[in-house]
């Protein structure tokens, strides 16, 4: 009997263990050959913060389901959940494949809209874990474009919940798109035939212009920039103009990160290629020399920079005469085109243009109905000539056309002229964003500026349109009124690459040629000095400090008489757009 008391607790032991491994041979095998069982081992796994054992029971769980004849869009949610843990073995390949299988299926086109913009957006990152770029920028691309006005406004402005949604996801991915590209050295971009790499190509540089106009993301444009402009070179060759485009774009951010030599050999590029496009002696050169002379200051190399300065000045004399800048003889600057509008020359709250008309009845292409108050301009007819004919409205239609034609855009006038009360809406609704302008310093309610729409919402640094316009609106006397880097608005990402503003053929020619590059408020604001010495021949000289800046520039004469006060607008015309 005591033999057998001892031997009882060693064979309860076996008998136990046995039938542990039977189970687990069961279990294994359940787990193996059931499809709901996988599926609930790998839910369970999850549970317990598992992912990475969870991957494989989940897999098996698909392919078993499928197997038995279950549908792709039954499968669809567990291919979800899947790609989840897939991501967590660094497997982005595979998630992205499950993603991808899941949103094509029926149950991901039934999504609720912010379910699926959730899922693209998880689809897009997997794509760039598993460096696959060219997929990536896609989906994001089709981000960009559904923001639409969005992608333009701060991070807290009040736009449409899907729009905002969308931008919100764009920027969040920034450090995801650093990790495939280097702004240092750019990334091949592949694809079946050269108009698919171009397509690609296209989208990286629509990604990396958003990107630009976001402080703190230079890197990030810089690298996806560099990658478009190497594709478009290699394929389109250095003279095209979308490789030439793309110059505008990452120039300016080469300067920003102290790449200058960098910037300066895109510069050269860029010059040579118009030049070989346009001629030795056009005056649509003026760009590509101010740019490139700019990196020179920079660089200290004055005499390269003036020698280039000098060069612009003789296409310049060339086209427009030797005696193209006369001494501003007004007084009065209060009503005249070129008069400044900032913090430090505000409108009074009476002021109101005399000579607004409709864009339309110029043939201005209007993206609203044109008879509101926002769809007019000043005429600002030219002094001495056909009103009709020569004025403000007659050379923006001019400006559109030619850059409709160069660009396939559709380009139209998106918001002119403001009321001192219009704009006291708009600032009180913005808050303290920043973004809109307080009333009283608006350019909108002189009646000059002019906000342009690409393709229905705001222009864009990416898009041709706003090339074409960068090269030629100072034929036309527009201005960029908020270029990159300026101070002038309160709030922290300031470039508005749709607001223009007329100041005429012979100012807007005075500030490209000898004005500070980038800095139009100071010249407007000093301009009767930059005037009189350019009617005398003297021109700012490369590496010195242009005297005109150095003064207080004079104040504008005494506030007129006041005019009869204009109605406020109804809330039917209150428009919801900064």
């Amino acid at each position: 009997m005591p033999a057998i008391r001892l031997r009882s607790p060693v064979m309860f032991s076996s008998a136990f263990l046995l039938l542990a491994v039977a189970f687990m041979a069961y279990f294994d095998v359940t787990v193996r050959t059931d499809a709901a069982a996988a599926e609930n081992r790998f839910h369970k796994l999850v549970e317990l913060g598992a992912p990475r054992r969870a991957a494989k029971h989940g897999e098996r769980a698909i392919a078993l389901f499928l197997k038995e004849g279950v549908s792709e869009n039954d499968v669809a949610p567990l291919k979800v959940a899947v790609a989840e843990t897939q991501v967590s073995r660094r497997r982005h390949g595979r998630a992205a494949v499950l993603l991808k299988d899941a949103l094509t299926a029926d149950w991901g086109q039934n999504l609720p809209q912010a379910e699926r913009i959730e899922y693209e957006d998880r689809l897009a990152r997997a794509y760039l874990l598993g460096g696959e770029l060219e997929n990536a920028a896609a989906i994001y691309t089709t981000f960009l474009e559904l923001a639409g006005d969005a992608a333009a406004l701060p991070d807290d402005a009040m736009v449409g919940t899907y729009s905002k949604l969308r931008a919100d996801k764009l920027r969040d991915a920034s450090d995801a798109f650093l990790r495939v590209v280097n702004h240092a050295e750019a990334r091949p971009l592949t694809g079946a035939t050269p108009e698919h790499i171009l397509a690609s190509a296209s989208q990286v540089a629509d990604l990396g212009g958003f990107y630009g106009m976001r402080e703190g993301d230079e890197y990030t444009a810089a690298g996806l920039l560099a990658t478009a402009y190497e594709a478009r070179k290699r394929i389109r060759g250095i003279d095209h103009q979308d490789t030439v485009q793309l110059t505008l774009m990452l120039g300016p951010l080469y300067t920003k990160m102290g790449r200058l030599d960098d910037a300066e050999a895109l510069y050269l590029e860029a010059f040579h290629a118009q030049e070989r496009a346009k001629g030795a002696n056009s005056p649509d050169l003026s760009l590509y020399i101010k740019l490139l002379a700019g990196t020179y200051e920079k660089q200290e190399r004055f005499t390269e920079a003036q020698a280039l300065y000098e060069h612009m000045r003789r296409l310049f004399r060339d086209a427009f005469g030797a005696l193209r800048y006369a001494a501003n003889q007004d007084a009065d600057r209060r009503e005249y085109i070129n008069r400044p509008v900032s913090k430090y020359f505000p409108l009074e709250k009476s002021y109101a243009p005399e000579d607004l008309v409709s864009a339309s009845e110029f043939f201005v292409p209007t993206a609203k109905a044109p008879n509101i108050d926002e769809m007019k301009l000043r005429l600002a007819a030219d002094p001495d000539s056909d009103a009709r004919e020569e004025n403000l409205p007659v050379r923006l239609a001019q400006l559109i056309s030619l850059c409709r034609s160069e660009s396939d855009e559709n380009i139209s006038l998106r918001s002119g002229y403001r009321s001192y009360a219009m704009q006291a809406i708009l600032h009180e609704r913005n808050g303290a964003r920043g973004t809109v302008t307080p009333p009283g310093v608006s350019e909108h309610q002189t009646g000059l500026a002019a906000d342009i729409n690409v393709n229905g919402r705001f222009m864009r640094q990416s898009d041709r349109a706003f090339q074409c316009f960068e090269e030629n609106a100072f034929r036309f006397g527009f201005i960029l009124s908020y270029p990159p880097g300026n101070d002038y608005l309160p709030g922290e990402n300031s470039f508005e690459p749709w607001h223009w503003r007329y100041v005429g053929i012979q100012t807007a020619q005075l500030y490209r040629e000898a004005g500070p590059y980038n800095q139009p408020q100071e010249f407007l604001a000093a301009l009767p000095c930059f005037q009189e010495r350019a009617a005398s021949g003297v021109f700012p000289t490369a590496g010195e400090r242009d005297i005109c800046l150095d003064g207080k520039p004079a104040k504008l004469a005494s506030a007129p008489a006041a005019q009869p006060k204009r109605e406020s607008p109804s809330a039917a015309r209150i428009l919801n757009d900064w």
